[in-house]
């Protein structure tokens, strides 16, 4: 039955196909890590071991229960579940647009199931397969160019509306620096976000970013107030500053509350009092 086999490259690639709509749908990250690809190679390609196991192909592994069942041993990981579950069920999908199509609910109902009409059903090992791998290939790259669905695209679409909190690994000068729930404070929602370290602001450039994981969100909504403070009482506000008020207008700023004191501390005017912008939050209820 190996000649009624589609490519195993194919089948990946369509599995890839699968997985990165998944992504881009629910703006989650599902390819990040190495061992994401490795379960998603071997669940796509899984369902033609049944040859290598004596059993007739395309039946019991090439139906909707097999794929539940072999996906389940992974659902400690909700990740690596989806990924599994999905790029199985995608090679029953490319299996369906195949000349022989296949019996999704074997042994229970021998129906054979198509996803094309009779004349643009593809014959495996064909060149009509390379196309349909060429065009995979295409849509691939055309999808990950315009869509990166990482965890950062996630903060930035959902923190306009939510405190989030992340661990986050990140090069500095040379050193890897990992810190676990931390509060993402700041973003320009493209391509950078701010974290508290010591009570100053830290803007890391997603270039450096190594990975992160968003472990905790909730709805809130933000407001800029004015405050009057004491400026030797910033050195311990880690509240952001978006602005401070310098006796003839506005400035522009940001960082913390502390970064702000170190601005503008000269030594001899901790005492004076400035007015300043902070941003603050109220958790919706």
């Amino acid at each position: 039955m190996w000649g009624d086999k589609m490519r195993w490259i194919t089948h990946i690639a369509i599995a890839s196909l699968f997985v990165k709509l998944l992504e881009i749908s629910l703006l989650v990250d599902l390819t990040s890590q190495y061992e994401f690809w490795v379960v998603l190679s071997l669940y796509a390609v899984m369902a033609d071991f049944d040859s290598l196991l004596g059993i007739k192909h395309r039946t019991y592994s090439h139906t909707l229960y097999a794929a539940l069942l072999a996906s389940i041993p992974l659902i400690f990981d909700l990740r690596l579940f989806i990924i599994a579950l999905t790029a199985y069920l995608s090679h029953l999908f490319a299996d369906m647009l195949t000349l022989s199509g296949v019996m999704l609910l074997y042994p229970f109902r021998e129906t054979t199931y198509h996803f094309l009409p009779a004349a643009w059903r593809i014959k495996t090992g064909s060149n009509a397969e390379l196309m349909l791998l060429t065009a995979v290939v295409i849509l691939m790259a055309s999808f990950s160019l315009a869509a990166s669905t990482t965890e950062l695209d996630k903060i930035f679409y959902y923190r306009s509306s939510n405190d989030i909190w992340a661990d986050i690994s990140f090069y500095e000068n040379g050193v890897l620096k990992s810190f676990n729930r931390k509060k993402i404070v700041w973003d320009d929602g493209n391509s950078k976000i701010g974290i508290v370290v010591d009570g100053r602001l830290k803007i890391i450039g997603k270039e450096q970013i190594r990975s992160i994981r968003i472990v905790e969100m909730h709805e809130v909504v933000r407001k800029e107030v004015e405050k009057m403070v004491v400026l030797k009482r910033l050195k311990v506000n880690h509240d952001i500053v978006t602005a401070y008020n310098n006796g003839y207008g506005w400035i522009s700023f940001l960082g913390t509350g502390k970064d702000l004191f170190y601005e503008l501390y000269d030594g001899t005017n901790g005492r004076d009092k400035i007015r300043i912008k902070v941003v603050e939050f109220w958790t919706r209820k």
